[in-house]
């Protein structure tokens, strides 16, 4: 997936103030589906947070002191801090708060020498008790993550390399193990890598701002040039965990940056990705991460960095506190959740659980926006597929070959757009048309062969293609007129 963040999603949630108070009107908020959930610290520690009426109930496993501040989303002003410890403190938050106002929760305590931050957890007030406020992403995320499997064979699947994964590179080993050098466990060589992106690397808003494509956010890219934007980031964390031996994945959703954003967001079937960041697996559980979010230097070019303060309000966060502005489409993981349904008036697609989507029908094939899991595509023997519609395969990242069927007449606009992992696809004798930006962003596209029937090709069917090999016949002399990157050769039959 080619991400290039908005400048606004740079700056995460708690440090925004840029805000838009008042969207909603008062009784709006609704709560949560829950009244407590647990928060693990980065020591694996735990924290039961709930609320009863009025106050908030702090229950842990491990006695130690904690300031917990409130303050308002829509102005980021703390409006107490409450020094506790113990095991097992409560605290009346009711009294501080006014009716109907968001709230954060942070919880700061001490881990490896370090203050840590627990935050975005999101409370309000109403008739007097307090509630979790409830997310339109929550439920939804529940469904999106059912694919991060905890069996043998998953977990061994997220310690592979992958593309802009390099976890068995030698340059991102080197640097796992100088950063991890000394830790006593798991949970202190993730928080260490975590807090090296966060705080040592850079977001490059220069590159967050470019019209152009071709980035390069492999791991050891992001390694070498110490800046990046959130895929990798994501990359990053992810290669790093596992080069450790610490399984880990890269995940794909929207990020909201803002209040209004957070509060105004409504979910729609034209969603699309726009942010990416990892989650990890440590004790016996999936962790989800935002080192973009909690980052605290920003590049603006000509070596101009202006430095934040250190945060880790998205470190280890439950799916609880990651919904209030995350919302999961996908975790980029090897193997899929088994199912079948219709991709066309005539056409079905069968998912399994090694991650291959193998095509049934004839006529048209349409993907479902949702279905973009499978890292193999296979079209059945007795298939009569002539068309790919427009945006069918677009962002299926995992997919790396790609073998069309005889039976191709046309592949719509953009049919196989942002599809990151492809390398190869065969187009076949009779296609006619390849569409506008059909194969645009796929940026480890290799070889083409485009065949002598082709005798339209879209704009920027091929663009951002660095390092595609492509051969086409003489019809499509111009077809890649006003690329911002051009293929790296061309072959005119």
């Amino acid at each position: 997936m080619f991400l290039r963040v908005a400048a606004s999603i740079i700056l995460c949630v708690s440090i925004t103030l840029n805000a838009f108070p008042g969207i909603f009107r008062k009784g709006d908020f609704r709560p949560a589906l829950f009244d407590s959930y647990e928060l693990t610290l980065a020591d694996g520690a735990t924290v039961d947070f709930s609320l009863s009426g009025g106050r908030a109930i702090f229950t842990s496993d491990v006695s130690r002191e904690y300031n917990i501040t409130l303050s308002k989303c829509n102005t980021m002003k703390t409006v107490r801090t409450y020094s506790r410890g113990g095991t097992s403190f409560d605290v009346d938050f009711s009294s501080d708060m006014s009716e109907d106002e968001l709230y954060y929760v942070t919880l700061t305590y001490e881990a490896f020498g370090r203050s840590v931050d627990n935050g975005n957890n999101i409370i309000y007030k109403s008739g007097g008790n307090i509630h979790f406020w409830k997310s339109p992403n929550y439920e939804f995320n529940l469904k999106s993550c059912e694919e991060m499997w905890t069996d043998e064979q998953s977990l061994r699947e997220c310690l592979e390399p992958q593309n802009d994964v390099e976890c068995d590179d030698p340059v991102l080993i080197g640097y796992s193990n100088q950063i991890c050098n000394g830790a006593k466990d798991d949970w202190e060589k993730v928080y260490r890598i975590y807090i090296y992106i966060a705080t040592e690397m850079a977001y490059d808003n220069v590159e967050a701002s470019a019209d152009g494509g071709g980035y390069q956010d492999s791991a050891v890219d992001i390694l070498r040039d110490g800046k990046g934007i959130c895929e990798g980031f994501g990359n990053c964390f992810t290669a790093l965990c596992r080069a450790q031996g610490i399984p880990a994945t890269v995940e794909f959703g929207i990020g909201m940056s803002t209040y209004d954003e957070m509060i105004g967001y409504s979910p729609s079937s034209d969603d699309y990705a726009d942010h990416a960041w990892a989650a990890v697996y440590l004790g016996d559980k999936w962790y989800f991460v935002d080192p973009t979010y909690d980052m605290s230097r920003y590049y603006y070019g000509d070596g101009n960095v202006d430095v934040y303060e250190d945060l880790t309000l998205y470190y280890l966060s439950p799916l609880e506190s990651f919904s209030n502005d995350h919302r999961i489409l996908d975790a980029d993981t090897r193997h899929c959740q088994p199912s079948a349904g219709r991709c066309g008036d005539y056409a079905t697609y069968e998912l399994t659980r090694d991650g291959t989507c193998i095509i049934s029908g004839y006529g048209t094939l349409d993907m479902p926006d949702e279905v973009n899991c499978f890292n193999k595509l296979v079209f059945a023997e007795d298939s009569n597929i002539d068309t790919i519609a427009s945006e069918c395969f677009d962002d299926c990242d995992l997919v790396t070959s790609i073998v069309l069927p005889d039976t191709i007449v046309r592949i719509e606009d953009y049919a196989f757009s942002t599809c990151e992992d492809l390398e190869y696809v065969y187009i076949p004798e009779g296609c006619i048309y390849i569409g506008v930006q059909a194969f645009c962003y796929c940026d480890e596209l290799s070889y083409v062969y485009v065949p002598d029937s082709v005798y339209t090709i879209g704009e920027w069917a091929f663009d951002d293609c660095a390092r595609l090999y492509i051969s086409v016949p003489s019809q499509c002399q111009d077809f890649a007129s006003g690329y911002d990157i051009q293929p790296f050769y061309i072959d005119y039959r």
